[in-house]
């Protein structure tokens, strides 16, 4: 009862402390320490899911990288250069850890520096192995909080201290230990992470679809062909079409709104603006090591809505001079099955197949179908 008791009581205390720096964008350092590259990228991965438990978001892999490629020897170890990839990044927190593995344990020393103060502290524990989970993020507890580490025990060492010798199983009747069942704990939720296999190479970044960068303007060219067309119509029904959009992407789930134009390049004239959603999911996105993993490949319908503009029907006139009827505007709705490939998180490849657009008239209905294949930056 008294170990349970003081487990209650740290447990509350960590609970007390953590909602302080809920919310706190972190700038997360490779890990550094030893010649084990597995137990690195496990430490770096137990760091990554016990920001995540604590409520906090990290700065995206890339971003990281390109902030370390100013520092010096590229390794970030001192306040001046924990400031720069704060500045760079955006980040509240800037947070590096060093390993020294053992046989049963681990060795985690984690130093975090706050920009807004410029203070910097580190805490430092042996991690049980099987217990990584929580230990790691009783340090993050402790360490990523506006008011630092302050003075005094820490609240894994007050509970080392306090907590009773626990007495030996009994022997059973022929002088053998039976030792309890221990429960195995409950699986994390994944993390908000995504390994994403760009092929300009691999980034870890959250959403699957934007990669945390929301706002994008594309351009794209295709082919039109009217599949039912106005009384009277006359010429070739097939056109090239140009057009260009600007999106953004409110959310994590692949909802993203977008408002754009475009028109024929050659063919009849017609010209239109619209705007609409999308949602473009990721179907490779599978859990992987507590968080995920996916190859950029998005898909999704869309729909529209806008104007569209056309000439009205013309005339010949004695001479044989043909004379263009005046500008018509009509209401356009359109839906279509768009496909995106991300590159990286900034440049990806977009197609929207199908693309059929209903042009309801006075004398009749307008229906084109086609596709385009463009490219796009994302901001």
């Amino acid at each position: 009862m008294i170990r349970r008791a003081l487990s209650c009581a740290t447990a509350a205390a960590l609970l007390a402390i953590a909602p302080a720096a809920l919310a706190d964008r972190v700038a997360l350092l490779p890990t550094r320490g030893g010649t084990d590259e597995a137990a690195r990228s496990a430490a770096q991965a137990e760091v990554a899911r016990g920001l995540a438990a604590l409520g906090h978001t990290t700065a995206p892999d890339g971003a990281v990288a390109a902030a370390l490629k100013d520092v010096a020897d590229g390794v970030a170890d001192s306040a001046d250069e924990y400031r720069a990839v704060s500045a760079r990044t955006g980040a509240d927190w800037v947070l590096t850890g060093t390993v020294d593995p053992a046989v049963t344990t681990t060795r985690i020393e984690l130093t975090a520096y706050l920009a807004s103060t410029g203070r910097v502290e580190s805490v430092a524990r042996e991690v049980d192995r099987g217990k990584e989970a929580r230990q790691t993020q009783e340090m993050l507890a402790v360490l990523l909080r506006p008011e630092g580490i302050g003075v005094g025990e820490l609240p894994w060492e007050r509970a080392a201290r306090s907590a009773p010798a626990s007495a030996p199983p009994p022997p059973a009747a022929g002088g053998t230990i039976v030792l309890p069942p221990v429960p195995a704990p409950p699986p994390a939720p994944p993390a908000k992470e995504v390994l994403m296999a760009y092929p300009l190479g691999p980034e870890r970044v959250w959403p699957a679809y934007t990669g945390g960068r929301r706002v994008a303007v594309s351009g794209s060219l295709g082919l039109a062909v009217a599949a039912a067309r106005l009384p009277g119509a006359s010429g070739s029904a097939a056109s090239l079409v140009g057009e260009a959009r600007v999106a953004y992407a409110p959310g994590d789930r692949g909802l993203e709104l977008f408002a754009g134009g475009g028109g024929n390049l050659a063919g009849p004239f017609a010209a239109w603006i619209e705007g609409g959603a999308r949602l473009l999911l990721t179907p490779s996105l599978t859990p992987h090591e507590g968080a995920w993993r996916a190859f950029p490949l998005h898909l999704g319908p869309s729909l529209r809505a806008g104007a569209f503009f056309r000439s009205g029907a013309g005339a010949v006139g004695p001479d044989l001079t043909t004379y263009h009827g005046d500008l018509e505007v009509h209401p356009v709705l359109g839906a279509s099955l768009d496909v995106a490939l991300a590159l990286s998180p900034s440049v990806q490849l977009e197609a929207q197949l199908g693309n059929l657009r209903w042009v309801p008239t006075g004398g009749g209905s307008l229906l084109l179908v086609g596709a385009t294949l463009g490219a796009g930056a994302r901001f």
